[in-house]
């Protein structure tokens, strides 16, 4: 149900308090949250009506880490200017270029070097680091980082350090007999790590393509075992920002999910039809097959065997980008309709080749790719929050389908909607389900007509891009029911102390998707009017965070005698208690950034609230405010 019909009231826990830190920030600056951990990078040029040198470099031109203790707010500014940061226990890592922060840390003609701080030994080099710019990893109770020191016989350059020693670096080993190879850490999923060797810089081919150009061949590294090697697929992805996915099986394994790209594999035609015993495509394309080798083509591995070689990648010849997902024994991606030369969803009439359509397949031999023509449906890739209009929930498929794009009415409404829709694909005959509402009012959409009419429909313009638990957060349109003239506003908070805000139905909610018996996607959520296109709807511990529209709500939140501003709320997830926290601000991303289990941080705006938070002077900066959960 779309309004959580439960006990009104808010929960007043101190917790919740919010405290503002001392420096402005860039909008640019990453938040680190970590345990009784807040990283901030105070912007010296926003600090103060002229600036402030907050690392004594003379400059104003840096942005300076600042640690706060969640626990005791005690904050301090550590002095050095850098690029990122990490945080094991109470062991702060950063990341700082010499150049910008004027000072030699290392005593060497390195540049980049990584940092140690706690708060009784203070600063101390820790080693020289391969890329200022690359991520700092911490998971599996170690920090992860890529070394500037050349790896020895059978060794990478990527080190571990742990919280009992940690300015010990220790050697991430690579395949044994495998030889010394440089790498840079690209990321983590689910524990798992993703890596990508150069081979411009390692001198060599190690994709067996025949040359030494490929930039992103992809490697991974179980961070759950301390004494793991190194395992390359020996597979060349297009770039960094290739999409990764890895769906935890048991203790040390994986099923990952990548693309890989046919130029940089060597000119190899990975979606060629006469690689597969099964067709690839839907039935009006089975004459025109790919012959290009320009596309991203989705592979999949089983990790547990592929370390145990008892297996190799698996090539799916499904063209994708910017998507990948892995999940319950099946893997999925994004395909463009003209990489893949076929006009995928032609069954809905669609006459053009410029979509993009979810296509899965189960991670088995022989490769059997899901292709029945009322399985495909244009994608809305556009919508913001990260998904590109496709997520995962109970191991389900989660769309957003473009009525406009797909050429078809799936809801029988004179306009053109992106609608949820969702798709289990371990069904004997899968297909597409745009309708949720149960027999009763207890499920689905929870939007009901004067006649007790069901509105079965949901729109949206944000999904994140992966569940927490067993719910996706995602933005419900009131456009979509409101073409019913019975359906009244729905920012009204109806069921739960009653407010009439606003008579329009053109606002967006915010709702924590879940699947009810039968199944039913149910769409529980509140009231009230999010920013549409950033609602940055984080679900953590027992609570949702979102940002509020005070315009699109027509209520002023933050009591500054204007409504045009963004407000961070919180309500329970299963109860009702919408509760105004602070002033937000319009910076793209989640509403908060949290670990889960301690604090949470975000970026408020001071022009917005119309004061100076942090007593600079002024009312135009963006500060760091946080609170423990």
């Amino acid at each position: 149900m779309l309004l959580a019909a439960c006990g009104s009231g808010s929960d007043s826990d101190s917790s919740f308090q919010v405290r503002t830190t001392e420096q402005a920030a860039a909008p640019s600056a990453a938040l680190v949250v970590d345990d009784d951990w807040l990283v901030y990078f105070a912007s010296e040029a926003f600090t103060g009506p002229a600036g402030t040198d907050l690392n004594g470099d003379a400059d104003t031109l840096d942005q300076v880490a600042v640690a706060v203790n969640l626990r005791s707010s005690v904050e301090t500014n550590l002095g050095v200017a850098a690029r990122g940061a990490a945080v094991l226990d109470d062991e702060l890592f950063l990341a700082v270029d010499e150049a910008e922060d004027g000072n030699d840390w290392n005593g060497g003609p390195g540049t980049q070097v990584l940092l140690h701080w706690n708060a009784t030994v203070g600063l101390e080099f820790v080693d020289e680091l391969l890329d200022v710019d690359e991520p700092l990893l911490a998971l599996s109770g170690r920090l992860y980082y890529a070394s500037a020191d050349a790896p020895g016989v059978d060794e990478t350059n990527l080190r571990t350090l742990t919280a009992a020693a940690p300015t010990t670096p220790v050697v991430v080993g690579n395949e044994i007999g495998a030889g010394a190879v440089g790498a840079h850490l690209l990321a983590e999923r689910q524990a798992l790590l993703f890596v990508r060797l150069d081979e411009t810089e390692n001198a060599s081919d190690l994709n067996g393509d025949g040359d030494s150009t490929d930039e992103h061949v992809l490697a991974l590294l179980d961070s759950t075992d301390a004494a793991a090697r190194l395992k390359s697929t020996e597979l060349a992805m297009a770039d960094d920002s290739a999409p990764l996915a890895a769906d935890f099986v048991a203790a040390g394994d994986w099923l990952v999910a990548f693309l890989v790209d046919e130029t940089a594999q060597g000119a190899t035609n990975f979606n060629d039809q006469a690689l597969f015993s099964q067709p690839l495509l839907t039935e009006n394309c089975l004459g025109t097959p790919d012959t290009d080798t320009l596309d991203q083509v989705l592979f999949y591995v089983h990790f547990a065997d592929f370390l145990a070689a008892t297996a190799q990648p698996v090539n799916t010849g499904l063209v994708g980008h910017d998507r990948v997902l892995a999940f319950d024994g099946f893997v999925a991606t994004i395909s463009d309709e003209s990489e893949a030369n076929c006009n995928l969803n032609a069954a809905t009439g669609d006459a053009d080749t410029s979509d993009h359509v979810a296509r899965w397949v189960e991670a088995v031999e022989p490769i059997a790719p899901a292709r029945e023509t009322q399985q495909m449906h244009a994608l809305a890739t556009s919508i913001p929050g990260g998904s590109f209009g496709l997520a995962v929930l109970n191991d389900r498929l989660i769309a957003v389908i473009d009525e406009d794009a797909d050429s078809s009415n799936l809801d029988g409404k004179v306009a053109d909607h992106e609608l949820v829709a969702w798709l289990d694909p371990s069904a004997s005959n899968p297909v597409w389900d745009v309708t949720h509402q149960s027999s009763n009012r207890s499920h689905g959409t929870g939007v009901f007509d004067e006649d007790g009419d069901s509105e079965p429909y949901a729109g949206t313009s944000w999904m994140a891009a992966d569940a927490v638990g067993n719910r996706l957060a995602l933005v419900f349109l009131e456009e979509v029911p409101g073409t019913n003239p019975d359906v009244g506003s729905l920012n009204t908070n109806l069921n739960c102390s009653f407010t009439a805000k606003d008579g329009d139905k053109t606002d967006g909610l915010p709702v924590w998707a879940d699947f009810e018996s039968g199944p039913t996607l149910d769409f529980d959520g509140m009231g009230y009017a999010v920013d549409k296109a950033n609602a940055g709807i984080q679900l953590t511990g027992n609570f949702a965070f979102f940002r509020v529209s005070e315009t699109d709500d027509n209520r002023d939140y933050n009591a500054d005698g204007q409504i045009n501003d963004v407000v961070l709320f919180r309500n329970p997830l299963t109860t009702c208690g919408p509760v105004p926290m602070a002033t937000s601000s319009l910076v793209v991303g989640q509403a908060i950034v949290t670990d889960g289990t301690v604090g949470a941080a975000f970026l408020s705006s001071e022009s917005q609230a119309g004061e100076d938070f942090n007593g600079d002077g002024d009312e135009t900066d963006l500060v760091v405010r946080y609170f423990r959960l």
